[in-house]
């Protein structure tokens, strides 16, 4: 039961923190940055976009691996799920108005919030989020390090982002500062929880030696 809480808690935090990115107006997380300017450019909601590209991302995974699976199928109500946190979120979080130094700091306190949540997400095993699953899907296929990949990727959702609001002529949507320190510091960050906040569950066996899969 344990492990379903920090589940639980830990797919709130990312929800909660994709939000909050997106209100400091200093850039979105890397792996949200393509539903949030599928988001703005198509006048959907937040948690909808974000539905369509985990959906998509768990297409590849199948395409990828040549199989069906049952990981792969449980990230599709996930995916929902997840995307469901979003629309709430983005309706209760007010507008923050404060001073560029002040939202640089709040968004900085935020990334140990996007963090916290990807690292129990990931060390509770449960389900992973179609971001980390198709990541480990590419890595799995290829033979390539999970965190070649992880990198590479984030970047190519940066550029998607930016191919997207260019072929529709509007403003380079949810791209800053921002977007940079979290492609850059996440996974450090989570490996400082790692290191001073290890998480013991029954039945959990570690991973590469206790790396955590989400890191950057």
């Amino acid at each position: 039961m344990k492990r379903y809480i920090y589940y639980f808690i830990g797919l709130n935090l990312i929800a909660a923190a994709v939000v909050l990115n997106i209100r400091y107006n200093l850039g979105v997380a890397a792996f949200s940055s393509v539903m949030y300017s599928i988001s703005e450019i198509y006048g959907i909601s937040l948690g909808t976009a974000s539905i369509i590209c985990y959906l998509l991302f768990v297409l590849i995974q199948c395409i990828l691996s040549k199989k069906i699976t049952l990981a792969y199928l449980l990230e599709v109500p996930l995916s929902f799920a997840f995307g469901v946190l979003t629309d709430l979120y983005d309706l209760f979080v007010p507008e923050i108005e404060c001073g560029s130094a002040l939202r640089m700091i709040l968004f900085i306190l935020t990334m140990f919030v996007t963090a916290m949540g990807v690292y129990l997400c990931v060390v509770t095993d449960v389900v992973l989020t179609p971001t980390d699953g198709i990541v480990k899907t590419i890595s799995e296929v290829f033979s390539f390090p999970f965190s070649a990949v992880k990198n590479v990727f984030d970047i190519s959702l940066v550029a998607a982002s930016v191919a997207l609001c260019l072929a529709n002529h509007t403003k380079l949507y949810g791209i800053g500062v921002g977007t940079v320190l979290t492609a850059l510091f996440i996974g450090r960050i989570i490996k400082l929880y790692e290191r001073y906040l290890p998480i013991r569950l029954a039945g959990k066996k570690e991973k590469n030696g206790g790396q955590t899969e989400g890191e950057s």
